[in-house]
């Protein structure tokens, strides 16, 4: 039996959803994919920063110098203050390599 266009329409337009599911999902996983390595990134960057800041003074002095400008939430900004990091103390880190 030969389908109408209606059923045809119909057929087609639920492929049409599957494939928009289908690419609902993928479009998901691949943003958490995205998020995941820039979490990844920020915590290697920021570990590798802080050792280098237990041994070397300059790194120190660099990190005070870009975290005013680049920490705008004030609630990050706290937490740095209290930590050393934006005052003229000493920062909260273990000089013992």
């Amino acid at each position: 039996m030969k389908k109408t266009d209606s059923e045809r329409l119909d057929a087609l337009k639920k492929r049409q959803d599957q494939l928009k599911a289908k690419i609902s999902a993928i479009e998901a996983k691949a943003a958490t994919q995205v998020r995941k390595e820039d979490t990844r990134l920020k915590v290697l960057v920021g570990a590798a920063l802080l050792a280098d800041a237990k041994l070397h003074a300059d790194t120190v002095n660099f990190l005070r110098s870009v975290l005013p400008r680049a920490v705008v939430a004030q609630r990050d900004r706290d937490f740095l203050q209290a930590k050393g990091w934006l005052s003229g103390e000493p920062p909260a880190i273990d000089k013992q390599p």
